[in-house]
């Protein structure tokens, strides 16, 4: 490969001219030329390893436009493929099984099998929330230690199918978004009948769902607040923090993901407006712990990774609870906060990972 640019790969969801994550892609594009390397997204319908070809998509820096392109397989793939619709993951999957190319990061567990995995670690098992499968009896079981709780897809992102359950006495107050983002809202008056609800909503969204214990996460009452920690790695392959921010729901919401309306704020802002400098300090030392441990735990079995976005709630008293690990992180977060630094080296650090893990003609 003496001779020529790296080739980076980056595996998407495409569907005619829409590109998945097109300014992030944007930006990873820009970086990679100031490195001296070339990018091309493509997704699992534009390559043919057996042929050596792609056709996919370069950024045009002049023109400012993404324009197609035909060439060979990647030298190194970012798999950042993340459409969960059942019909298409499925096609993706089987692509991604049957593929040789070298990938920067492995794939991961479902929701279920993450929880399961990291309750095997003692490190890792008391900063999870109870969880278990949505079936038939597991509403009333949980329901009776926790007032609240939460049903989430196992594959799903940006709180689209997530419902909340709050029971007040009999009474149970489901409110939740759909599949398509629309909020729901119902009351139901007795147990048998908000089961039923439950498992008609998860049959209904086309996916299998986990119900989990409700954390206490309104720092600020009426909002949900919770955090996203970026641990990436560097260009020597070890793992470090790139930046913590603070996420925060719209009032009312039960979820403080971006595409629900949430809002970023600086971690340390939000912390200090419910606990004391000398708590505040320790919390955040207690999440950077945590978040270092578990790449660790997660690449003893599922290969090799170089970031994960890693939701993080603490509650009222200042536990730490793992909420969610993302191995495709959104990292708009820190240029919304006003992180600027801490985002330009988010985009950055995937090119130098790429740059570390490919062959040493190109360190």
């Amino acid at each position: 490969m003496t001779g020529r640019k790296l080739l980076i790969g980056v595996l998407t969801y495409r569907n005619g001219a829409f590109i998945a994550g097109k300014t992030y892609l944007t930006r990873l594009a820009l970086v990679a030329e100031t490195y001296g390397c070339e990018l091309v997204v493509y997704s699992p319908a534009d390559i043919c390893e057996e042929k050596n070809i792609v056709r996919g998509f370069a950024y045009d820096k002049k023109e400012k436009k993404w324009e197609a392109k035909k060439t060979r397989t990647p030298d190194i793939v970012y798999d950042r493929f993340s459409n969960m619709t059942p019909e298409i993951f499925k096609k993706y999957a089987a692509y991604r099984n049957k593929s040789r190319l070298v990938y920067l990061n492995s794939r991961f567990a479902h929701k279920w099998n993450a929880h399961q995995f990291f309750s095997g670690h003692s490190d890792i098992a008391p900063h999870l929330p109870e969880t278990m499968r949505v079936q038939q009896g597991a509403l009333g079981k949980l329901i009776r230690k926790y007032p609240v709780l939460y049903a989430k897809p196992v594959n799903g992102s940006g709180g689209k199918g997530i419902i909340r359950i709050q029971r007040k006495h009999e009474i149970f107050e489901m409110v939740g978004r759909d599949k398509t983002g629309c909020i729901i809202r119902n009351t139901i008056r007795s147990l048998p009948a908000a089961e039923r609800y439950l498992l008609l909503w998860c049959q209904r969204q086309g996916r299998t769902f986990i119900l989990q214990q409700g954390l206490d996460l309104a720092l600020l009452p009426g909002f949900i607040c919770d955090s996203r920690v970026l641990v990436q790695k560097n260009e020597v392959g070890q793992w470090i923090i790139t930046g913590i921010v603070g996420k925060q729901s719209p009032q009312q919401l039960i979820t403080s993901n971006l595409q629900s309306g949430g809002r970023a704020i600086p971690i340390k802002n939000l912390l200090t407006l419910r606990f004391s400098p000398e708590e505040t300090e320790s919390i955040l030392q207690g999440i950077k712990q945590v978040s270092l441990l578990l790449p660790q735990h997660i690449e003893s079995k599922f290969g090799s990774f170089i970031e994960f976005g890693i939701d993080i709630g603490i509650d009222t008293k200042g536990q730490i609870w793992i909420i969610e690990v993302n191995t495709k992180p959104n990292r708009e977060l820190f240029r919304l906060a006003g992180l600027i630094e801490t985002y330009k080296k988010a985009v950055e650090m995937p090119i130098r990972a790429a740059i570390h893990q490919i062959s040493s003609p190109y360190l």
